[in-house]
């Protein structure tokens, strides 16, 4: 198999690991803000499930729509640097997904709180 393609098996494994570990710790950890947010434990699960569902389909897609690099890959080095750059620009991805959740969440919580 050549480089190519091993960074291509490398690229979809990590992505994936990563992807759903972070997905399970979001999931867990963010529940009691959900609750404290919304106020209803009922309605925080189903946001909760629903948030996690929306995460994976988007991370699925985004590190499907950019597997392909247009990059020519002789060794593994290239294969290496090509790699990290991926996994990096996913880890960027899903660390602004992630503050931009917190964002919401936040006015949401502060509208919440106004309207009580």
């Amino acid at each position: 198999m050549s480089p190519l393609a091993w960074t291509y098996a490398a690229y979809l494994a990590v992505s994936g690991v990563i992807t759903v570990l972070v997905g399970r710790t979001l999931f867990w950890h963010g529940r009691p803000f959900l609750i404290d947010c919304l106020g209803n434990e009922r309605a925080a699960d189903a946001v909760n499930q629903m948030l996690l569902v929306g995460f994976y389909l988007t991370n699925i897609a985004f590190v499907t729509l950019t597997l392909r690099s247009g990059i020519r890959v002789v060794g593994w080095l290239d294969s290496s640097e090509l790699l990290s750059h991926k996994i990096g620009i996913v880890l960027t991805t899903l660390g602004v997904m992630h503050f931009g959740n917190l964002f919401v969440l936040g006015i949401a919580r502060r509208y919440k709180s106004r309207s009580t």
